[in-house]
Parts: C-alpha cells; sequence; structure tokens
C-alpha cells in the first residue's frame, strides 16, 4: 500500500526495554500511545516534542521544571537528580493515564501479566511517588493534562511489563533465544495496543534491539487474520502494515527510536523506572539480612560480584538459582 493511500493514524504508540543485558533482576519493557487530533495538521511522533513543549522537554536542563522524556540512560542516572527526572516523567504520565489506580508499581502492569512472587519484590516502595515530592507529580500531571488538553491529544495506553528471572529462564529454556523471548513481551504490547486502538489507525514504533531487520514472519505468526505487508527492510528501519479484523496498523523497529518518537522514548522511561524500582526492592530485601551487602544494579560484571559478596546468606536461604540469576 503507497503511503498516499494508508489512512492517517488515530494513535501514536511506542514500546521499548529495559534490563536485557543484567543477569540479576528483571527485564522490563514499556508502553505508552496517544490520541492525536485528525482535523488539523498532521502530527506525527517526533511532533509530540514541539507540541506538549509547556509541559515536555528533550533533555535535562536544571530549573526548568518541565518533565524530560527521552531515552532512559539520558533521563536517569544513578544520583538524586536522575532518580527524580526519572519519577517525574513516569509516574506523572502513568497517572495522567490512570488516574483512579493504586499508588503503587502493580497497578500499571500491562494486561494479563500477574505480580512476580520473588520475595524481594514486595520490597518495591509503596505508595509511590518515591524519591519525588507527591505534590510535585500532582503539579506535573496538572501542567501536563492541560498542555494535551489545549492541543486535543490524550494518552491512552500507559503500562509496564516486568518479567523477573525465573519467568525469563523459563522463557529461555523454551524458546532457546534470548531475541524470541523479548519478541514474545514485545509482541504483547503490541497485540495490546492493538486490540485496543487498531480500528482508530494506529502507528507503533518499537526500539530495535540488535541486529534483526526481519519481522514479516513474526507479525504474521502472531497476528493471524491479518494481512501483513512490508514496507521497508532495511540497516536503520522496517516498517510494515498490519490490517485486518482488529484494525489497521503500521508497526516500525527502529534504530535509536527513543530519539525519534516521543511515544518510545515515554515508554524507555517506563521500563526505566520499573526496573530501578524492581532493584531497588532487591538490594533492600537482601540487605536487610546481611548488613553492609553493597547494591547491585544487576548488570554482569557486579552481578558476580554480589553473588560473591551475599554466597554464605543465599546458601542459608531457600531459593531456587533460577529464581535469581537469568540464564542467558
Amino acid at each position: 500500500m503507497a503511503n498516499s493511500e494508508r489512512p492517517r493514524p488515530g494513535i501514536l504508540a511506542g514500546i521499548d526495554e529495559a534490563g536485557l543485558g543484567p543477569m540479576l533482576g528483571p527485564l522490563t519493557l514499556g508502553l505508552s500511545a496517544f490520541r492525536v487530533p485528525q482535523d488539523r495538521e498532521h502530527v506525527d511522533a517526533s511532533d509530540l516534542w514541539r507540541v506538549l513543549q509547556e509541559a515536555v522537554a528533550e533533555k535535562p536542563s536544571r530549573g526548568e521544571g518541565r518533565l524530560v522524556v527521552a531515552d532512559s540512560k539520558v533521563v536517569f542516572k544513578r544520583n538524586a537528580p536522575g532518580w527524580q527526572r526519572l519519577e517525574s516523567t513516569a509516574l506523572s504520565f502513568l497517572r495522567l493515564a490512570q488516574p483512579e489506580a493504586p499508588a503503587e508499581l502493580w497497578s500499571y502492569l500491562s494486561q494479563g501479566l500477574p505480580q512476580p512472587d520473588a520475595p524481594w519484590y514486595s520490597k518495591i516502595p509503596s505508595p509511590l511517588p518515591h524519591k519525588v515530592d507527591g505534590e510535585l507529580i500532582d503539579e506535573h500531571v496538572s501542567r501536563l493534562a492541560k498542555s494535551m488538553a489545549a492541543h486535543g491529544i490524550e494518552i491512552v495506553e500507559a503500562c509496564l511489563s516486568v518479567l523477573p528471572a525465573i519467568d525469563l529462564n523459563l522463557s529461555f529454556e523454551a524458546t532457546q533465544s534470548k531475541s524470541q523471548t523479548v519478541w514474545i513481551q514485545t509482541a504483547h504490547l503490541l497485540a495490546q495496543v492493538f486490540e485496543n486502538h487498531g480500528h482508530e489507525g494506529l502507528h507503533v514504533i518499537v526500539d530495535r534491539q540488535g541486529a534483526r531487520k526481519h519481522y514479516a514472519p513474526l507479525l504474521e505468526r502472531d497476528f493471524p487474520g491479518h494481512r501483513v505487508q512490508r514496507l521497508q527492510e532495511n540497516n536503520r528501519r522496517s516498517d510494515y502494515w498490519v490490517e485486518g479484523p482488529s484494525g489497521c496498523m503500521e508497526v516500525s523497529f527502529q534504530v535509536g527510536a527513543e530519539n525519534q518518537s516521543l511515544p518510545t522514548a515515554l515508554a524507555s522511561c517506563f521500563a526505566k523506572y520499573a526496573r530501578e524500582l524492581s532493584m531497588h526492592g532487591f538490594n533492600r530485601f537482601f540487605g536487610e539480612q546481611q548488613g553492609g551487602l553493597k547494591a547491585t544494579a544487576g548488570y554482569v560484571t557486579d552481578g558476580r560480584r554480589w553473588m560473591i559478596d551475599a554466597r554464605e546468606l543465599l546458601e542459608g536461604l531457600t531459593l531456587a538459582e533460577r529464581s535469581l540469576v537469568r540464564e542467558r
């Protein structure tokens, strides 16, 4: 289908992940989606930074007072300002999308995903916010709501997925592939937003992981009864048109999508927020049982250091190693 023949999308969405490489802690994903007006100048995913500039910014800037929506590596550093930026951005959008949800991480899980049951997840801070004053979040939500309303924009999806080590290991065993495991979780979010909003016309931009260029077979498998058309496949992006009973969806897998799509950048922040809160719970759980145990972010080199430091503690706990350490 030629570009001129495809209907203008009514929904702009993004999906991204955090924590693909660590050996400890969960893999997390985020999804955000915005309804954009159809009766005025065309707005695409990169335009949303400009349209919502009263409330959001692309880069951190001291004292600016706006929410920073960008690749989570830009938004978050392991210091007080980094935590404040990340929590302000993620929680303000989550609250705006789900104002009646209880103030805890599990309120924002994607449809059908259970709360992890490993004991350290019970140590995640609740109620939220954790690092930012609640009144500041309220101010951000109010400013964001006003900016979006002024431009006829609405956030219609804001959620996250948390896949603990045990679930990842079971999936690795079944798929024999880290990339296939990540795809299964990505497809879950794609299916959710497609089912909910495909009838409005949908464009989803997903940050590409790894070197995969060809997604048509996966889309054909996971969206049976829908026609999948390749629009382009190259080193930078792979675009597809999916059409059928659920509606129509253009889905783009792009290198560095967080820098080109506000919904994808926001999804990156959701995923990172869930990952960092999960690791906070992890370190709090084990730190309460072994005084002086240095916290870990879970990446391989420091994760191995942590496993050595916590060896005697772990030997005394009834924990299956598969629930703690990733096998890929």
